[in-house]
């Protein structure tokens, strides 16, 4: 397949910079949120628990409706329309603030907006790249997206301190609705024309559209075990991140600026690994290059529980982790852009929810897995449990991509404009 960049599209580069500069402020709206509970409403510490479990527990009940819900809309409206109301939820903080109305039920309100706002604009963004540019670019944009979502998100989540040290936690949220407001009006400066959305199947259950997406991936040879794959690579990765906070704090004795030098810098190998997801593709073929990323991110895994204090843990735990991101990006970012390609135009918003949904989902019950393994074994053991579980991730997933059987054609769910997609 020939590389053309999707840097020389001139809507994705404005795409682009619309998100880097809405993911900067997501990453201090991050930050700031907490503090506002702990520090304004004084929060106690289940609160904060509550206020971290609401944005999961949202997508996770959203996903299906919301992917349904998109997908038989134009989509810009919708972006626009998730960044304006993310944006007045962000401003009503200070604002009630200000006027010393701010509460707790307040920010579980705006934490719930923020997540369905998230979900809406990414099913919608997903859905709408595979019309904005060829297909030949479908996995360079993703790996575009993708890398600058590392930098950004690390950017904006170490500004976000600083930024709370001059304006204050409640205040620093306008950053955030400022950023939504820029990122809205790119997405409406877009020139090339939207097609119009797929129709809606005359008479089609509303259970089965809501699952359309489900089961097409159910059907699919290749996206299924893909998907199998997924779910136990972010599972691991939710179970092994307290456990690896507790291993650096407590076994290894690393110093606060030791931790955060860890939680950031490690991040430009995720940078790294998406900018490289059109280079494998072109060479390997984006399936191999899929099976070959998912094998080779894991020994890195393996590297952290051998760490032990001092200088020479602090540089080994930062070289597996950033080694770790560098194939997980690559693997994660030549994933998105393989599922654009291989689903239809008419299930792409459903796919994407499915693929948050399931991943949101299954989180909390490896993160309580991992709380149960840890109070049983030491840090370090536990981490190597998470790593073989990372390890067995890759099992599910196809050395080469696999013909899909054709799909029943007696009761589609879905077609697109002019009948080119039918999916049953």
């Amino acid at each position: 397949m020939e590389h053309v960049s999707a840097g020389r599209h001139p809507d994705f580069r404005r795409l682009w910079s619309g998100l880097a500069i809405s993911q900067i402020g997501s990453g201090i709206g991050q930050v700031a949120l907490p503090v506002v509970a702990v520090t304004v409403v004084q929060a106690s510490a289940a609160e904060v628990s509550i206020l971290a479990t609401i944005t999961a527990v949202t997508i996770a009940l959203t996903a299906f409706p919301v992917g349904a819900h998109v997908e038989f809309r134009r989509k810009r409206p919708i972006m626009i329309a998730s960044d304006v109301a993310r944006c007045l939820a962000a401003a009503s903080v200070p604002i009630a603030a200000a006027l010393g109305g701010l509460s707790f039920t307040q920010l579980c309100a705006v934490a719930a907006i923020n997540a369905v706002g998230l979900i809406a604009f990414s099913t919608a963004a997903g859905a709408h790249l595979r019309n904005l540019v060829p297909r030949e670019m479908f996995v360079d944009a993703n790996g575009r997206l993708q890398a600058s979502q590392w930098l950004t998100l690390t950017a904006g989540a170490s500004i976000g301190g600083l930024v709370i040290a001059v304006l204050g936690a409640a205040r620093t949220l306008l950053v955030d609705a400022a950023s939504f407001v820029a990122d809205a009006l790119v997405i409406r400066s877009l020139r090339q024309p939207e097609p119009a959305p797929p129709l809606r199947a005359h008479g089609a259950p509303r259970r089965a559209e809501l699952t359309a997406g489900l089961t097409f991936v159910r059907r699919h040879p290749t996206l299924r075990p893909m998907l199998v794959s997924w779910v136990l690579f972010a599972g691991a990765s939710a179970m092994a991140a307290p456990i690896t906070t507790v291993f650096y704090l407590r076994t290894l004795h690393f110093a606060s600026w030791q931790y955060g030098l860890l939680m950031g810098v490690p991040s430009l190998g995720g940078f790294l690994g998406a900018r490289l997801g059109t280079r494998v593709t072109r060479r390997w073929g984006a399936v191999r290059g899929i099976f070959g990323a998912s094998v080779l991110r894991t020994p890195w895994f393996f590297l952290t529980p051998l760490a032990r204090p001092g200088v020479g843990g602090l540089i080994l735990c930062g070289i597996a982790f950033a080694s770790g991101l560098v194939f997980s990006s690559l693997s994660n970012s030549t994933m998105s852009g393989y599922r654009q390609l291989a689903t239809p135009d008419a299930l792409q918003a459903r796919t994407a929810a499915l693929w948050s949904f399931a991943t949101v989902a299954s989180a909390p019950l490896f993160v309580l897995a991992g709380a149960a393994l840890v109070t049983a074994v030491q840090p370090r053991t536990a981490l190597f449990v998470t790593a073989a579980l990372t390890a067995v991730s890759v099992t599910p997933l196809p050395r080469s991509e696999r013909v899909a059987t054709p799909a029943p054609t007696a009761s589609p769910v879905v077609k697109s404009v002019g009948g080119a997609d039918t999916v049953a």
